[in-house]
Order: C-alpha cells, then sequence, then structure tokens
C-alpha cells in the first residue's frame, strides 16, 4: 500500500504534462504597463451658416505616453494614462478668397486620465475623466461593450485610455476580439473619429496585439479616411508588459 501512494506523485505529474495543449490557463496579468507613439495627421475645417466649405487646414500630431491597467478582480479594471503631444499646422487651404486664416485649437502639452470599467462576461462599461492637451480640456471617456472580452464583441469607446492619445481615433465603434484575460493575438476594426473641433469625418480604424515574448506584447493601430483636401491618417506602436504568469 505504501509503494502505490509512493507513485501517485509520478502519475499525477505524468497526468499534467499529457493534458491536451488546448487547454490554457488564465494568463490575467494583475498589472500591466504599456507605452506607445503615434503620429498621424487630422484636418481642421471650417464651414459657413450654410454648409459651404470655407478653409481646410491640414494639423500634424505626434504623441507618446504609458498607461498603467489594474485588474482587483476579475471584473474590475482600472485604467490611469498620460503623455505628451505636439503639433504643426499646415497651410490653410481658403475657398473664399476673402477668408482669413482660421483659429485652430492647439492640443500641445499633456494630456492625461483615468477609467474604472466593469468587465462582466458578456457585457463591459466603464467611465472616467479626461485631461486632454492645450485647449482640450476636460472631456468625459466613455466604455461599451457587448460579447465576450476573450472572444469577439461589439466595442464602442470615447476618449479611449491610450499612451498616444491625440494621436489615434479620440472615438470609435467596431468589432473587437481577444482583449482581455488571455494573452493571444487580438484587435479591433471598425470606424474611428478625430478631435471634434476639427470635423466630424470617419475614418476606417485597426487595431492589433500580438505576443512577443513571454510578458512582452506587441501593439500596433492604423486609421485613415479622406478630409475635403487631405487625407486624415494615424500610425502608431506600442509595447505592453504583463506582470502575469
Amino acid at each position: 500500500m505504501t509503494q502505490l501512494r509512493l507513485v501517485h506523485g509520478p502519475l499525477l505529474l505524468l497526468l499534467y504534462q499529457a493534458a491536451p495543449l488546448g487547454v490554457q490557463q488564465d494568463s490575467l496579468g494583475r498589472y500591466r504597463v504599456s507605452v506607445g507613439y503615434g503620429t498621424g495627421q487630422w484636418e481642421h475645417e471650417q464651414f459657413s451658416c450654410d454648409g459651404q466649405l470655407l478653409s481646410s487646414t491640414p494639423v500634424r500630431h505626434h504623441s507618446a505616453g504609458a498607461q498603467v491597467d489594474a485588474w482587483p478582480n476579475r471584473q474590475l479594471r482600472l485604467t490611469a494614462f498620460a503623455g505628451t503631444t505636439r503639433s504643426t499646422v499646415g497651410a490653410t487651404v481658403a475657398t473664399d478668397p476673402q477668408y482669413s486664416s482660421p483659429l485652430i485649437a492647439p492640443y500641445d502639452g499633456t494630456f492625461g486620465g483615468a477609467l474604472m470599467a466593469y468587465e462582466g462576461q458578456k457585457v463591459g462599461l466603464g467611465i472616467g475623466p479626461t485631461r486632454l492637451a492645450g485647449d482640450g480640456g476636460m472631456r468625459t471617456a466613455y466604455y461599451l461593450r457587448f460579447g465576450k472580452l476573450d472572444a469577439g464583441h461589439l466595442r464602442i469607446d470615447v476618449m479611449t485610455p491610450n499612451p498616444a492619445l491625440p494621436s489615434v481615433g479620440w472615438g470609435r465603434i467596431g468589432i473587437g476580439v481577444n482583449d482581455g484575460h488571455l494573452r493571444r493575438v487580438g484587435g479591433f476594426m471598425g470606424v474611428g473619429f478625430g478631435p471634434p473641433d476639427y470635423n466630424a469625418k470617419a475614418g476606417v480604424i485597426a487595431e492589433m496585439h500580438f505576443p512577443i515574448v513571454p510578458h512582452f506584447t506587441g501593439q500596433l493601430h492604423a486609421l485613415t479616411g479622406s478630409g475635403e483636401n487631405a487625407t486624415q491618417w494615424n500610425l502608431g506602436v506600442g509595447l505592453r508588459y504583463d506582470f502575469g504568469r
């Protein structure tokens, strides 16, 4: 009987090693730190009261920053982010020769914010304050999800936390995949919007994240859309470190 007990340990170890590879452990990292950089171009447009275009001005943005995500438990996510941005205003294209150059709200300086989100099995929602650089002032960030976080889901974000917020879509709606606890390839595809003070035109936005080595995840984002006289576009890269398994 004693000899049978002695083989229990090796048998259990063998059973564990022979388990199917499809069985994944929860790779929840209670803390995640991300850094990112983004650059792009929005178009500032001004229209007359009767809807006629008066001018269009391309505005280039470069942003960089950091973000921290904390998961006190599986249903609660806390996010904080901060960074800096600078912009360059291009030549104004005026359709009316008598129209003077418009006043373009600058977004140079530091930005930051926080968001608290409930992450249920099939529904997620969150809210938090966001301060934009320059004349952007305080805004409110919103987050809404329908569908499983670690699978396909419909997602809506307004002022979504991002280390390069001014150089990415400030609002978006679309389909997200694998954006939760499990560390695997995922992303987002949908429609994104730029600074509301510039225009109301939407662009196609795509994001992707993918494991590189244990604990490190790469991030890419891109946006493209038409303007009145200039193409609107954004590109960005990021790197995230997960403190979990």
